[in-house]
Order: C-alpha cells, then structure tokens, then sequence
C-alpha cells in the first residue's frame, strides 16, 4: 500500500516540475518569438538588415514605433556635449523634432523627452553611428550627401541655439564641434 502511495506522488512530483519546465520553455519561446517580431519589424521601418545594429538598436529602447526619434538623437547628443542642457538647446530639439513629424503623443516623442531629461549614454550615440553608416551604405552619393546636410545643419542649429558670449566667442563649444564632426563622418 506505501509502494502506491508513494509512486503516486512521484508521479504527482514529476507532473507537476514538468508542467513547469514546459511553461517556463513555451514562455522562453513566446519572448524569443516576440523579439525576433520586434527586430524584423525595425528592420523594414528602418531599412537596416544588419542583425548587430538592430539588436543594438533594441537594446536601446529603439523599436519601429520610435524609430523617428532615432533621427533625432544626434541632436540629442550634441546639446548635452558639455554635460547639460540648457532651455535654448531643449527648445531647439524639440523643435526639430516636431520638424521630422515626431509628434508630442507618439512613443518617440516620450522616448525624446526622456533623453532631454538625462543624459543618456555614449552606446545611444554609438547605435546611431552604425544607423547612418548603414543606411549610407544603402543610398546613392546624392542622398547619401542630402542626408549628411541634412543632420549636420539640423545638429548644427541645435549647438549655435545657446553659447557663446556677447557674440566675441562662438557659440558653437569645441565639443559640440567634435560632435559635428562624427556625425559628418558617418556619411
């Protein structure tokens, strides 16, 4: 009779830690599942098939829906050059951001403010690097060069929006002008 009992509750035991394994790996799959959707789905929005600068990208926070605010991380990155930001620059990163359609009820437009808020670290500048060093690779020279003016005058903008002093100086800080220069580069 013991014998039973306890070959009934083995059975119990390893039904039970089964059943477990087999949530844990179907949710395992789900979430693999669901990443795999994410990443093809930055890819066709943003036209890069490179697997590392897409998973870089969504390492970031960088999905489909807040792919616009990609466009505008150089910005980003240039008014906080000199480790703040002031009122001029946020002003003028919004701006633009409202200039490239990231409208103030979109997930990109949250992802912004966030960024504004803190500083965020070098790998969002470094992700953006490999973006455009991408999508250059993809265009011909023509667009390849109107998107370098384009993000170079729209980063520019955003250094010359505060600095300076009585306009002797220029407002545009050695950093923010090493900035610049990578972001040229890119192209």
């Amino acid at each position: 009779m013991a014998t039973g009992v306890l070959e009934e509750r083995r059975r119990a035991l390893e039904e039970a830690f089964f059943q477990k394994f087999n949530e844990k790996l179907r949710a395992n799959l789900r979430a693999e599942r669901e990443h795999d959707e994410r990443r093809e789905k930055l890819g066709q929005a943003s036209g890069i098939g490179d697997p590392a600068v897409l998973e870089s990208l969504l390492r970031l926070g960088i999905e489909a829906e807040t792919l616009a605010a990609l466009a505008i991380v150089p910005l980003v990155v240039v008014a906080w050059a000199d480790g703040k930001l002031d009122r001029d620059e946020r002003d003028a990163v919004l701006e633009a951001a409202r200039g490239a359609g990231v409208g103030e009820d979109s997930v990109a437009y949250a992802l912004l403010e966030g960024w504004l808020a803190y500083r965020p670290g070098g790998e969002l500048f470094d992700a953006w690097l490999g973006y455009a060093e991408t999508i250059s690779e993809t265009v011909g020279p023509e667009e390849r060069e109107a998107l370098k003016r384009n993000f170079s005058d729209r980063a520019r903008q955003v250094a010359e929006a505060s600095g300076g002093f009585l306009g002797l100086t220029s407002k545009v800080s050695s950093q923010e002008k090493e900035i610049l220069a990578r972001i040229e580069s890119a192209f």
